[in-house]
């Protein structure tokens, strides 16, 4: 069983250092979800305690926002961003860097409901697909799009919110999401909705990954801490995949207000996200195709290479 009680905010940097661990704010680029389950179990378990180390989990509002927030070293300086946005903010000269990948595949799918039969990339045409502005799975799509040859302009594109509601009213005939979130959500209430993943279709994009700030990496002190942070998230997400049935128990008492049918969805994909290989594991292939697709797109300000985007020690 996982144990342990998640502190109140106010309460973490006395209690630490009257335990004498190091405090930390870590921040998340989007909020509470079976996506960042390794962090909290990390927390639960006393992953991060053993170490030495009292963490603050904060909800950020986007992977962007994560990237450009640690870049800038002054609030946070260590938490969770996507590979793309990590990559763009990079080309930009974000003072930040991947220090572990957990995610080393797209979660991002195109869902739609059953009876309509979307499986490939080229049932797309003459239909209508919502987009949520702003998101990075727009880029994602447009990405689908260029890896497998489609013309844009055979497909009607449509603004929608961020939930399924659209697919649902029959406003539109898909939406895109990560796989975890809103299609996890859909199958929870019994909807019956076709997947498919962007990743097996031609998009190679490192996804869910830790940054670090540059000068936060090059501080000796909080590098021993951004160490022991990616080492107790390795048991966190290890938990994920190794011991389903726990880490999703774990998950429903931490956050009930998720909803138990979602939650096992939910975490079933976090899983299998995480593939079989050593947790956190990134390499220069990953990478280079990381950036491949994100030049294609022309998202890169100028080119970059991995050892300039990700700590690969």
């Amino acid at each position: 069983m996982f144990a342990g009680a998640i502190a109140a905010p106010a309460l973490l940097s006395a209690r630490a250092r009257g335990q004498g661990l190091k405090p930390v704010d870590v921040l998340l680029d989007w909020k509470a979800a079976p996506t960042y389950s390794g962090f909290y179990l990390a927390r639960d378990m006393g992953a991060f305690k053993k170490r030495g180390v009292e963490v603050r989990l904060v909800e950020g509002q986007g992977a962007a926002q994560s990237a450009a927030t640690i870049g800038a070293g002054k609030q946070f300086w260590i938490g969770s961003s996507s590979g793309g946005a990590t990559a763009i903010g990079r080309a930009s000269n974000l003072a930040v860097r991947s220090l572990a990948v957990y995610y080393r595949r797209t979660p991002t799918v195109i869902y739609s409901r059953l009876e309509d039969h979307i499986d490939s990339p080229r049932d797309l045409y003459n239909k209508r697909i919502g987009l949520v502005p702003g998101s990075a799975t727009v880029d994602e799509y447009r990405a689908l799009l260029i890896a497998n040859h489609l013309d844009r302009k055979r497909i009607t594109e449509v603004t929608v919110g961020r939930d399924s509601k659209a697919l649902f009213d029959l406003s539109v005939d898909a939406l895109v999401d990560y796989e975890e979130i809103a299609p996890a959500e859909a199958r929870a209430e019994g909807k019956k909705i076709s997947i498919l993943r962007l990743a097996d279709f031609g998009v190679r994009l490192y996804s869910l990954n830790l940054i670090v700030n540059d000068d936060a990496w090059n501080d000796s002190a909080r590098r021993d801490i951004a160490q022991k942070i990616a080492e107790a998230l390795q048991e966190g997400y290890g938990a994920v995949r190794d011991r389903p049935r726990e880490a999703t128990a774990a998950l429903k008492r931490l956050f009930p207000e998720l909803g138990a049918a979602y939650v096992d969805e939910s975490m079933r994909t976090v899983a299998r996200e995480l593939g079989a290989l050593p947790i956190g594991l990134q390499t220069r292939a990953g990478w280079e195709d990381t950036l491949k697709s994100l030049t294609s797109l022309g998202l890169l300000a100028r080119p970059v290479a991995p050892d300039e985007v990700a700590i690969m020690e």
